[in-house]
């Protein structure tokens, strides 16, 4: 079965999307988003520009096959 995932805006739409999960009997998970890989949309596209800018300018790596298995962990 596929999952959905759900970014209620603040604690009353979260403990009313949970209230109707559990009248619906629809089983569910609370994650904590406490994960510190996670950025907010504004960081991430700084960093696409910021990579962007490095490319345009050149200041790029090139890597081998072997060191390309070796970053990817293949």
């Amino acid at each position: 079965m596929e999952s959905i995932t759900i970014y209620p805006k603040n604690a009353k739409q979260k403990s009313l999307l949970k209230s109707l999960l559990e009248e619906m009997k629809v089983r569910f998970e609370i994650a904590s988003s406490t994960n510190e890989t996670l950025m907010s949309e504004e960081s991430f596209f700084a960093k696409i520009d910021k990579s962007i800018n490095q490319a345009e300018k050149g200041k790029t790596k090139n890597l081998s096959k072997d060191k390309q298995k070796e970053f990817l962990g293949l």
